[in-house]
């Protein structure tokens, strides 16, 4: 170098320090060098990938002396996306990788050096491409890309960022040598803002496809749909899921915005379950948590909100006041743009720009994806991308949100910043059909390539367009379909947090969907600054509005089904329980219950506001199953012998004899000497399943997201306390215990008032002194209380019923320190024998519990 030549020698000795490094880490093979050129093989592409971007790295990062920074093209250049980092620094080395297949290359022992020799048409074709590109730049065959992509190798790199740059004539004199090149960068790395001029020394035959790499894809995707900064730009995308509604209700085949069917389950099946509806709207503004939440928004010096939550806590423009769009407002589409369409191209995504031959707004993007977690992941990197991108203070003031990055996280740390966006993701099958006229797709275009034109028909796109409507800027919501596919697929649930949103009522869906928000962990606490989803109703809560969330007492539940072991292996004991996690999940939202977890068919882990609800939803639960066709066991039997024909039990196996033999019998009686369980006994023998339900009463420790399916999950000595309190109580019944009575009596002192939460407890569970205590122990009596169940009538109005509190006195429960009261609740109906002070008319199902047979009638 004629500039410093010591210069150039400790830049070319730290160069090439460098590289063998890499090679030595990425398990590359040195071949040859040509002065400062290396020439390297690797076993695959993910290898050749992790090399380069190693060496572009710690060339970057390498503590520089002043006198090579000062040679030409060696001078440091700040990043602007990426704080005290460098574009560049240091001397800038071209990179190419291409695919050699087998028979593209040959190998051979050179007869002077002794090592091994490399040529063909692959070779030379790698050679020329390394010679088209800059310095710094990572130049990549469609061949290479093609392999990487193919085998969703992609993360095993960091999910690179591709740019197609076109189809290219590499070597003049052979005119068969047509490639396809693409530019790859790092992710979330200063290398990527590098920008370079057209490649030199090549024919360009064909434009590339710029970001959106991916072909266009059809069949079963995952949508994303993101609206940047709602609250400016609402009416336009809400103009444009108007024209592609339209599009659905003039087809044949479309459902259109039907009436919401809530005799289905929320995965859009029907039920099983022959239940009266019963409307039990939620209502969350009415809530502590929404209130607490409306508080947290408006406490820094009411500011003003970004995106669509000011909207929905009431923060709107002056009517009629015209809505201005500057200079600032397209500058901030452009920015955004760009780096989405980055992220998109990283993780394979490709963006749909016309949607029913209508063009998508600039300010909203449509990208489907082949698998969820792919979408997943990119929902996560755009969220946190755009929160540390250094906005200009222009935009911000244009759009409204300077001071809202005032919202700090429990760490300290800014949860807003710049503008926001709204995203949902959705799991659906998409249809596209060719674009045949240039002149119909005419209108904005952020592809650098409009060759390729292609439109999508509405459906999956409609619903995921609506879900990103009804988020808030700076969320994403995902459906329940997305949400059981899989999206978790190598992703680490430690970054992230799920929360479960609760059921709703969408529109464009045709069943209520399951919402859940997803958010990197480092912007978890905004989900404190988001307002209820603006659907069209709440059918059930979320985890944050979950009994028990706002740190109040919760009446927790826990439910084990039991089948009796004559009919444990039988296919119709299996259906039964499947139909009692059903009927468990169709009277839930009728109580205010709340469903966290089921572990295993039917154990169910609930949740509900009081004991009240707790009680009246597992009397209308254990109701049911006495009187549904379906868990008869002397009905489905006889009906199967019947359809086949057989008179007798001959034909039929061992166990389904017995089985018969008892059913057919007149004797039930056990012989335990309580009437009771005697009762009991004879009830199970005649059921498939009849449930243990154990609730108690009591103030959790801490009400947290769960990790997996973001529902609430509780936790303290109350939840155990209440899985002991199931275990022990005899299936078909229903026993209660209060948290607050496990302490001890020191613990509890002389004090007679309950705790907070707990005066409305039964009498029998109220805190008592010692000498209340033994009085309780002697005289084991019990009192009569009523409850209401909701929607046992016709017309959709509720029944009470008259029920006993029986007290068991005081139990040991593993686990538990002190021995705790237990009450079982038992309606009179069953223990006098019957029902017959409900009309069976009035029921939704009526109920014999006589001692020799159980007959169930239609609602």
């Amino acid at each position: 170098c004629e500039q410093d030549c010591d210069a150039y020698l400790v830049l070319q000795e730290a160069h090439d320090e460098i590289i063998r490094n890499a090679l030595a880490e990425t398990g590359g093979h040195e071949v040859d060098t040509e002065g400062d050129a290396f020439q390297c093989m690797f076993p695959n592409v993910v290898s050749s990938l992790s090399f380069c971007f190693k060496v572009q790295k710690e060339l970057l990062d390498y503590d520089w002396p002043q006198s090579v920074l000062s040679l030409d093209g060696c001078g440091k250049v700040k990043s602007t996306l990426f704080r005290e980092k460098h574009i560049w620094s240091g001397p800038r080395v071209r990179m190419a990788i291409h695919l050699g297949l087998s028979g593209s290359y040959y190998a051979k022992t050179h007869p002077t050096t002794r090592r091994v020799a490399y040529g063909g048409p692959a070779w030379n074709a790698t050679r020329t491409l390394s010679d088209v590109g800059y310095g710094g730049q990572v130049l990549v065959s469609e061949q290479a890309w093609m392999d990487l992509t193919a085998n969703s190798d992609e993360g095993a790199v960091g999910y690179p960022i591709f740019e197609d740059l076109g189809m290219y004539q590499v070597d003049p004199e052979d005119k068969q040598t047509v490639m396809r090149i693409l530019q790859c960068s790092p992710a979330r790395s200063p290398i990527s803002e590098r920008s370079f001029d057209e490649l030199k020394e090549v024919e360009m035959l064909d434009l590339g496809k710029g970001m959106n790499i991916v072909p266009p894809m059809e069949g079963k995707v995952a949508l994303v749909c993101l609206i940047m900064e709602p609250l400016c730009f609402l009416d336009i995308v809400e103009t444009f899921i108007a024209l592609i509604a339209k599009r659905e209700l003039a087809s044949n085949n479309a459902p259109g915005c039907k009436k919401t069917d809530l005799s289905r389950s929320c995965d859009g099946s029907a039920t099983s379950l022959d239940l009266p509806e019963y409307d039990n709207r939620v209502d969350l503004k009415t809530t502590m948590s929404f209130k607490r939440k409306e508080q947290v928004l408006y406490d820094s010096n009411n500011i003003r909100l970004s995106g669509a939550m000011a909207a929905a806590v009431g923060e709107e423009e002056e009517e009629g006041r015209p809505r201005e769009f500057m200079a600032e407002h397209q500058q901030a589409v452009e920015i955004l743009s760009t780096i989405i369409e980055s992220l998109v191209s990283q993780f394979g995504g490709y963006v749909i720009r016309t949607v029913e031959e209508v063009d998508t707004p600039p300010q909203l993007m449509l990208i489907s994806f082949k698998s969820s977690s792919s979408a997943v992941r990119f929902t996560l990197a755009a969220q946190t991308t755009l929160m540390e991108y250094p906005w200009p203070r222009a935009i911000n003031e244009a759009l409204g949100t300077t001071q809202v990055s005032t919202f700090l996280s429990s760490r300290g740390t800014p949860l807003f910043s710049g503008p926001s966006i709204a995203m949902s993701a959705h799991v659906d099958r998409v249809e596209k059909f060719d674009l045949f006229s240039n002149s119909a797709a005419s209108g904005f275009s952020r592809c650098s390539s409009t060759r390729e034109r292609v439109s999508y028909k509405y459906k999956g796109i409609l619903q995921t367009l609506e879900l990103a409507r009804i988020a808030s800027g700076g969320q994403t919501i995902l459906s329940s379909e997305f949400f059981d596919s899989r999206w978790q697929k190598g992703l680490s649930l430690s970054q992230t947090r799920v929360t479960d949103l609760g059921i709703h009522d969408v529109n464009h869906f045709a069943q209520p969907v399951n919402l859940i928000e997803i958010l990197p962990k480092v912007l978890c606490d905004r989900s404190l600054c988001f307002p209820p989803l603006a659907s069209h109703r709440i059918l059930s809560v979320g985890a944050q509005n979950a009994p028990g969330a706002e740190g109040e007492a919760v009446a927790l539940v826990f439910t084990y089904p039991r089948v009796p072991p004559r009919f444990q292996k039988h296919f119709l004991a299996g259906q039964a329980v499947d139909n009692f996690s059903e009927t468990v999940r169709f009277l839930l939202p009728r109580y205010n219950g709340y469903e966290s977890q089921e572990v295993g068919t039917g154990c169910f882990f609930l949740s509900f506001p009081s004991v009240d609800d707790a009680v009246a939803w597992g009397i209308h639960v254990q109701l049911v199953l006495r009187g549904a066709d379906w868990n008869s066991c002397q009905d489905q039997l006889l009906q199967g012998m019947d359809s086949e024909g057989c008179g007798d039990v001959a034909g039929t196996g061992s166990e389904e004899s017995e089985a018969l033999d008892m059913l057919r019998s007149s004797s039930f009686s056990s012989t335990s000497e309580d009437p009771f369980l005697q009762f009991t006994t004879s009830m199970m023998n005649k059921h498939f399943v009849l449930p243990q339900i154990g609730i108690c009463h009591g103030m959790p420790s801490k009400v947290t997201p769960h990790v997996q399916t973001g529902r609430a999950d509780y936790f303290g000595p109350i939840v155990n306390l209440t899985a002991r309190v199931a275990k022990q109580t005899r299936p078909g019944e229903i026993f209660l215990a209060n948290e607050f009575l496990a302490a001890s009596k020191e613990k509890r002192g002389a004090a007679r008032a309950p705790p907070a939460g707990v005066a409305d407890f039964p009498p029998l569970l109220s805190p008592r002194n010692s000498s209340e205590d033994e009085a309780a122990e002697s005289n084991m009596g019990g009192r009569s209380t009523s409850y209401f169940l909701k929607g046992m009538d016709c017309d959709n109005e509720g029944k009470w019923v008259e029920a006993d509190l029986r007290d068991e006195g005081k139990r040991a429960f593993k686990g538990v320190r002190n021995k705790t009261r237990v009450v079982s609740v038992k309606l009179k109906a069953l223990a006098n024998g019957g029902l017959s002070h409900i009309s069976s008319e009035s029921m939704s199902v009526s109920v014999s519990a006589s001692a020799s047979a159980s007959a169930a009638a239609s609602p």
